[in-house]
């Protein structure tokens, strides 16, 4: 794979933490909560406090944000 192929990985794979939100459609402490719990896990996740970066692979938070959809919906009934 050369460094092309990896940063077209990366754009159509990898999501930030405000991207995941939006798809998620949750709070930033409902998501900070999945992450804490384990339901929703980084795929990338390097550095400390305030210079951490934390990526999310886009298939699972787009499985992760169905599971909470069909959640609210349970909910809602």
């Amino acid at each position: 794979m050369n460094i092309n192929e990896l940063r077209e990985y990366i754009d159509e794979n990898l999501l930030t933490k405000r991207e995941a939100i939006e798809i998620t459609k949750q709070s930033v402490s409902a998501f900070d909560q999945a992450v804490i719990t384990g339901k929703l896990k980084p795929f990338y996740d390097h550095g400390e406090e305030r210079s951490r970066v934390r990526l999310y692979l886009k298939s699972e938070v787009e499985a992760y944000s169905r599971r909470v959809e069909e959640r609210r919906k349970r909910v809602k009934k």
